[in-house]
């Protein structure tokens, strides 16, 4: 698991206990839990976007010899 990852799961998980301590019924709980998955997702989703487009921008400057 990546660095980043790691950082992600753990503050999920930080999260958790700490709603958890502070007495949040277990629909809560559930509710928060995919609303901050759901962040997770997106987060991800552009990272995945940006990199696509960050590799399509070295591919062009590769063909273009400008790399070096």
């Amino acid at each position: 698991m990546s660095t980043q990852s790691s950082t992600i799961v753990q503050r999920v998980w930080n999260y958790c206990n700490v709603l958890r301590d502070d007495g949040i019924s277990y629909g809560d709980y559930d509710g928060r839990q995919l609303s901050v998955v759901k962040e997770v997702e997106s987060v991800v989703a552009a990272s995945m976007a940006r990199a696509a487009r960050l590799r399509q921008s070295v591919l062009k400057s590769a063909f273009e010899g400008r790399l070096g």
